[in-house]
């Protein structure tokens, strides 16, 4: 891949470790630095993490790999904008601390991204829960604004990023209606702004899912989403077709968590 002399990709990584085990982040930094392509800068924005976490992420001798740190800085879109300010590559690929990427998923991402028209990429992922294989996201190839009425039809963590793309929307938004749906406002401000992505037809990642069937998410971070939903949609002229869709986040945080665990095990694809 020729990059003029420009580092080919930027690995970006917010972290706020606050397991005791540090075997996920472990795993999570391992398989990036593990990768068939090898030309990229990881860099790691970490704040407020055990001290376990901050030891093993200072242990760390690999040269492609920049910790940064600032005071006050918790949030996920503080981290990830603060990791694209440092960052030098043509293409931004995004990773989580507790999830793991195939050793051939930038490889097989950066290939695709050379050779289309596509904003950004990303792909299907088996599903992890409380250590186990528990199902597969099979997502649209190709995704379209209605896509994301129900649900998110990309994976954050799998993404890679035409650097261009993220600098024309200003990055992740940091407003505090986006906590908790920063990926998914920034996507739909993509499309807004008329690029467009796709979704690799494989699985190269597992994706780690809580075992709290709402996330863990509040009610507030619910209302946020309803917000940012009605915001974005608003924008791209899908209102008042979207509405329902808009006050989806809410609907489901009424929901009994017995009710609404069945239905996303229902939801889960068991191919392996």
């Amino acid at each position: 891949m020729c990059c003029n002399g420009q580092i080919p990709v930027s690995v970006i990584m917010g972290t706020l470790y606050r397991r005791e085990n540090t075997t996920l982040l472990k795993r999570s930094v391992e398989s990036i630095l593990n990768q068939t392509f090898s030309d990229f800068e990881f860099i790691i924005c970490d704040t407020g993490s055990t001290a376990e976490a901050v030891a093993y992420l200072e242990s760390l001798t690999d040269p492609r790999v920049k910790i940064i740190r600032r005071d006050g800085c918790f949030g996920l879109a503080q981290k990830l904008n603060l990791c694209l300010k440092e960052s030098a590559g043509r293409y931004i690929a995004r990773m989580d601390d507790d999830d793991l990427s195939y050793p051939d998923r930038l490889e097989r991402e950066l290939d695709y991204l050379e050779t289309s028209g596509a904003a950004f990429v990303g792909c299907n992922v088996l599903l992890i829960q409380a250590g186990e294989r528990v199902g597969q996201r099979v997502l649209p190839e190709f995704p379209t604004v209605e896509d994301f009425y129900f649900t998110q039809p990309y994976i954050h963590p799998t993404l890679i990023f035409r650097r261009e793309a993220l600098e024309t929307v200003d990055g992740y938004s940091e407003s505090r209606d986006c906590l908790l749906c920063e990926d998914y406002d920034l996507l739909l401000r993509l499309y807004r702004a008329g690029y467009t992505g796709a979704n690799l037809q494989e699985n190269l990642l597992d994706y780690t899912i809580p075992s709290n069937p709402k996330d863990g998410r509040t009610m507030r971070h619910r209302v946020n989403e309803m917000k940012t939903r009605y915001r974005r949609f608003r924008e791209l002229g899908k209102l008042p077709k979207a509405l329902p869709y808009v006050v989806k986040p809410v609907v489901v945080g009424l929901l009994p968590d017995d009710i609404l665990a069945a239905f996303k095990r229902k939801s889960y694809k068991r191919k392996f």
